[in-house]
C-alpha cells in the first residue's frame, strides 16, 4: 500500500506518480535483511551516547525521519512533524528524528538555538549506517512504519507533515492497525 503524504503546494497526480516509481525503485534496491525490521538494522544512540533500542517503538506507527542541521529542507519541516506528533497520543503514534553524521555537541547547540517548540526524540547516526541500511540518497528522508517496525512507505525531500490529509491518513493507518490486533 503506498501513502501519499501530502504537501499543499504539490498537485496529486505530480506528487503520486513520483512516489509510485520512486517506491517501484526502493523496492528493486531495499538492502534490508528479509528477516529484520527497521529497527533491527539501525545503530543509534542518545544524546549523551547510549545506545538506543529502537525496538521499544515497535507496537505503534512511527515516521522515521532522517536530518542534519546543514539542510535547510530538514530545519524548515521540523515544526510541522512536532505539530503532526501533538495530533497523537505517543502510544500509537511516535515521530522520531535521527541525525546523520553530526556530533551530539552540534545538535545539543542546534535544539538550544531553535525557534521552535521541539520535542521530539532525537537519536545520532554518527557512522552513517542508515545511509547504507536504508539506501538514503538525500535529506531530508522519512520512513513511515507499520507497528512492527516494517517500511510501509519512503518519502524523499521535505513534507508540511501536519497537513489534514496526512493526520486523516495516519488516523486510517492507526485504526486498521488496532482493529488486526
Amino acid at each position: 500500500m503506498i501513502l501519499s503524504f501530502n504537501t499543499p503546494s504539490r498537485s496529486a497526480v505530480s506528487f503520486v506518480i513520483p512516489v509510485l516509481f520512486a517506491a517501484i525503485l526502493f523496492s528493486c534496491s531495499l538492502q534490508l535483511k528479509a528477516s529484520e525490521n527497521v529497527y533491527d538494522q539501525l545503530q543509534v544512540t542518545d544524546l549523551e551516547g547510549s545506545i538506543v533500542d529502537l525496538n521499544t517503538y515497535q507496537g505503534k506507527v512511527v515516521l522515521l525521519n532522517f536530518w542534519a542541521t546543514w539542510c535547510p529542507p530538514c530545519i524548515k519541516e521540523m515544526p510541522s512533524m512536532q505539530r503532526l506528533q501533538n495530533n497523537f497520543e505517543k502510544d500509537q503514534f511516535q515521530v522520531i528524528a535521527v541525525n546523520m553524521g553530526q556530533t551530539a555537541t552540534t545538535i545539543e547547540s542546534f535544539l538550544l538555538n531553535r525557534e521552535f517548540e521541539f520535542s521530539l526524540p532525537v537519536y545520532l547516526d554518527e557512522q552513517g549506517v542508515a545511509f547504507r541500511a536504508l539506501n538514503i540518497a538525500g535529506m531530508p528522508s522519512s520512513f513511515l512504519l507499520d507497528p512492527e517496525g516494517n517500511i510501509i512507505e519512503k518519502i524523499v525531500g521535505a513534507r508540511e507533515w501536519d497537513h489534514p490529509d496526512n493526520i486523516a491518513v495516519l488516523h486510517s493507518l492507526i485504526r486498521s492497525g488496532s482493529q488486526s490486533d
